[in-house]
């Protein structure tokens, strides 16, 4: 699949999943919105998506020790 095509699906399966959850508390114009959500999120991610992590990346972490009173 192209990229593209797995955009698509996932972007039509998390539709599916809040339609499913949700679709009966939300109007027809609501759950456009939330359509129109889903697909610019694609846009927002993608950076992020394209940057590719090895194993040897760790995420960050920031230790404080606890001194007591």
């Amino acid at each position: 699949m192209t990229t593209d095509a797995n955009n698509s699906l996932e972007q039509d399966l998390l539709f599916a999943i809040v339609k499913e959850r949700y679709g009966h508390l939300l109007t027809g114009e609501q759950l456009d919105g939330v359509r129109t959500a889903i697909i610019g999120q694609r846009d927002v991610f993608r950076p992020i998506r394209e940057h590719r992590l090895t194993n040897d990346v760790e995420p960050f972490a920031s230790f404080t020790p606890f001194r007591g009173d």
